[in-house]
């Protein structure tokens, strides 16, 4: 019962992972200017994500008080999992903030920095991979992903530095615009840190060892 339990606590968070990347998805298109890229949809989503979150949450505590049955990696894996689902979900939260502001400049007709496409492109490939590594017990994927956040870090560093720079040239409208894209590029940054935090749990699930 418990093993039948666990697989499906894993389903659930990797069904919830591959909803919160549809909607990092979705918001890279929408950073794109694509017009295919739905606001509604993600919209939609977060309801369903925060949903799931409550859900996996419960799932873990409920398990954890199997004590007679549940063996120390079970307990790695339950405690990360609650982790896991509250990362996954803040994610979540960001990318629709960032599609709002981009869904704002798309309709203003305001060009988005390519940065701000490109850092939500490799956080689409991070959490893909990190979904993976969690429904494989792979600890190399989660190594991978951890030395993909460079990239990201990177593309922050960047962009904040050139939007900081333009604020005092430009109108009041593009002004506002550029302080959203400002507070859109942390966002990015922090998803980038919620999947090297969630790599981590990953690989300590799977091994028992820290990695720094």
């Amino acid at each position: 019962m418990k093993a039948k339990a666990l697989y499906f606590l894993k389903d659930d968070v990797v069904s919830m992972g591959r909803m919160v990347n549809t909607s990092v998805e979705e918001m890279a298109s929408i950073l794109k200017g694509n017009p295919s890229g739905s606001m509604s949809l993600i919209e939609e989503r977060e309801k369903k994500i925060n949903d799931y979150c409550k859900k996996i949450e419960e799932t873990c505590l409920e398990l954890l008080l199997e004590k007679e049955t549940v063996t120390q990696k079970d307990i790695r894996l339950l405690v990360s999992t609650i982790i896991i689902a509250a990362k996954l979900e803040r994610m979540g939260d960001h990318a629709n903030r960032i599609a709002k502001v981009a869904d704002w400049a798309r309709k203003e007709k305001v060009g988005v920095p390519t940065e701000m496409a490109e850092m939500a492109s490799v956080i689409h490939q991070m959490a893909e991979d990190i979904l993976i590594g969690f429904l494989e017990d792979a600890p190399d994927k989660a190594l991978e992903v951890l030395k993909r956040d460079t990239a990201v870090d990177l593309l922050h560093d960047v962009l904040s530095q050139r939007l900081l720079a333009d604020l005092g040239d430009q109108d009041k409208a593009q002004a506002q615009i550029e302080a959203q894209f400002l507070f859109c590029t942390r966002f990015l940054e922090r998803m980038g840190d919620a999947c090297t935090s969630i790599a981590k749990r990953v690989y300590f699930i799977a091994t028992g060892e820290r990695v720094s």
